[in-house]
């Protein structure tokens, strides 16, 4: 038992054979999957082949599996459960919110350089089907004072600043309660990419002012794919409309034209869902709360100054990641394509990526990882013929 976890290391990782056949360091893409979420997942689907998906009984523990899994998300982030909507990943959160609200040509977003696709690509199409008009604020790698920067960058036109609240390019973590304060103040709207925050980052929606936080399942939550969820502060639930409605949504629905959908975060649920997929995500969490998330945060964190740290010592090594980080550490080796570090290190057995159009490769670092991992790691960097 260590003093921050629940659960010994070796425990953790008992339950994350990933993280044992490799030094799991990309849980920023994809986190190691526990087996207790894969044996919730396997007898969920056995159960649907034994009884059929149809079966009385077996539907209605689907749909408290669901509101089981709601109030679980809930929880975790420090949000409500009216304030939550069940999604695939953290781009559907991010173009719900946006398709829902009401834009008028000219009107301006507010966005960084250091964005997903996730973020751009919504941004993207909100652009070329509204007249919306997106606008770019350079952080460098997420140093700069963003508070500073929106000041010279809003205008009149202003609705929204769309950010991350950790950057996936750099691992920085953005000043995301600042800015939703800063923004309420002024009228504007403030849309959240929690990718690489939630599971990495204690969280308090509530109290943030954060408007809408997207987030996925699969990362830091190391949860199976296709399971996230999208936060919508409870005073904006009335501004948003549903792009896509379904049964899923519907509260009540008499004849034509009695239709009633939910009013809080549930309108934004169309149909079905995979319930192996939703019992493995709950196990994923349930799994987080059993090593605990306080020291889960800590663990995390404290790895990846560690990492940062030493590598930082490498010669020929240039650390991207400012002081503002949470798990991720990205780098260059000076005179190294990043595909050849990348190959490098997958030849030791160590896991990363690559930032696409950069030199950078990102390292993750994980509460399951060891300091033995990270030791590694970084002579997996130094050590070049």
């Amino acid at each position: 038992m260590t003093e921050e976890l629940r659960m010994s290391l070796d425990q953790i990782r008992q339950e994350m054979p990933a993280a044992m056949r490799w030094i799991y360091m990309n849980t920023g893409t994809t986190g190691p999957l526990p087996e207790r979420a894969m044996r919730a997942v396997e007898k969920q689907t056995a159960a649907e082949v034994d009884r059929g998906r149809i079966d009385p009984e077996l539907h209605q523990r689907v749909s408290e599996l669901k509101e089981t899994l709601r109030r679980a998300w809930a929880e975790l982030t420090g949000a409500t459960t009216a304030s939550i909507a069940l999604t695939q990943n953290t781009t559907e959160g991010i173009g719900l919110a946006l398709a829902g609200l009401d834009w008028q040509a000219g009107d301006e977003v507010i966005t960084t350089n250091l964005e997903h696709s996730g973020v751009i690509m919504p941004l993207y199409l909100l652009a070329s089907r509204k007249g919306v008009q997106i606008r770019f604020i350079d952080l460098g790698v997420g140093e700069k004072n963003m508070i500073a920067a929106l000041e010279q960058a809003v205008t009149s036109r202003t609705r929204m600043i769309a950010f991350s609240h950790v950057s996936y390019q750099t691992g920085a973590v953005l000043p995301m309660e600042r800015v939703a304060s800063w923004a309420r103040e002024r009228g504007l709207w403030t849309l959240v990419d929690g990718a690489q925050g939630v599971g990495a980052l204690p969280l308090n929606l509530k109290q943030t002012g954060v408007d809408f936080y997207a987030m996925p399942g699969q990362k830091w939550l190391c949860g199976p794919e296709g399971c996230g969820a999208l936060y919508i502060a409870e005073d904006r639930l009335e501004q948003v409309q549903p792009t896509l409605v379904g049964w899923a949504g519907l509260k009540q629905m008499g004849p034509w034209p009695e239709v009633v959908l939910h009013q809080d975060a549930r309108k934004f649920e169309v149909a079905s869902f995979s319930a192996p997929l939703f019992a493995g995500m709950l196990e994923s969490l349930r799994f987080g709360e059993d090593v605990g998330w306080t020291g889960i945060y800590r663990r995390t964190h404290r790895l990846a100054a560690r990492f940062r740290s030493l590598l930082g010592e490498v010669p020929g090594v240039q650390v991207v990641t400012p002081d503002n980080h949470a798990g991720l550490v990205s780098f260059e080796v000076q005179g190294r394509k990043p595909e050849e570090v990348l190959e490098r290190l997958r030849s030791r057995g160590i896991l990363m990526r690559i930032i696409p159009r950069t030199p950078w490769v990102r390292a993750s670092l994980g509460f399951f990882n060891s300091e033995e991992d990270v030791d590694r790691a970084v002579e997996g960097v130094a050590e070049w013929p």
